[in-house]
């Protein structure tokens, strides 16, 4: 049988409608293919963003304590030449600077540590000697140098103390001499 030139027209046609339809198909194919990349470039530049910017505010963090910490010095210096200012009138002056300049320190989050007549803490505060008190052993009884903490949780300085240790009796002293010049 022959086929009649519509036939031809047709299966012509048909082959073209499924040549179109596989080119279709390939192109959604590349089309998803890119959107999936591209999304996933999308994800991965702002995962990249964000950790950009943890890293500069770690660095400005960092570099903001550092300062603090030599801040802190200046700070010492100021506060032993008010003690050993003798001019009333000088040493209120001072005394102003020195809040001013707490009132900064307070404003970037750096706050004293308050320890006086608390348990010794070794996270916050250093050793410098033990003396015999009446108070119960290891309570803080003195600050040599003050200790600062940074937005409420680091130690930017940890204070340097002295803490009470248990007063020796007179009978135990007097035994520990005993067993000595036995020896």
């Amino acid at each position: 049988m022959k086929e009649t030139g519509e036939e031809k027209k047709v299966e012509i046609l048909g082959k073209e409608l499924k040549k179109i339809k596989e080119e279709l198909e390939k192109c959604q194919k590349e089309k998803e293919d890119y959107l999936e990349g591209w999304k996933r470039e999308r994800a991965d530049f702002l995962n990249y963003q964000k950790r950009q910017k943890e890293t500069i505010e770690k660095v400005s963090e960092k570099a903001i304590e550092t300062l603090i910490k030599e801040l802190l010095e200046v700070l010492d210096s100021l506060e032993l030449g008010i003690k050993s200012i003798k001019e009333k009138e000088v040493s209120q002056g001072i005394n102003l600077i020195k809040e001013k300049f707490l009132g900064i320190l307070k404003k970037y989050g750096v706050e004293e540590i308050e320890v006086i007549g608390k348990k010794f803490d070794p996270s916050c505060c250093e050793v410098v000697e033990e003396v015999e008190s009446d108070k119960e052993p290891e309570t803080i009884i003195s600050v040599i140098r003050k200790g600062y903490r940074f937005k409420d949780s680091a130690i930017l300085r940890p204070a340097r103390v002295k803490i009470a240790k248990k007063k020796e009796s007179a009978d135990s002293s007097f035994e520990e001499e005993k067993s000595d010049s036995e020896k």
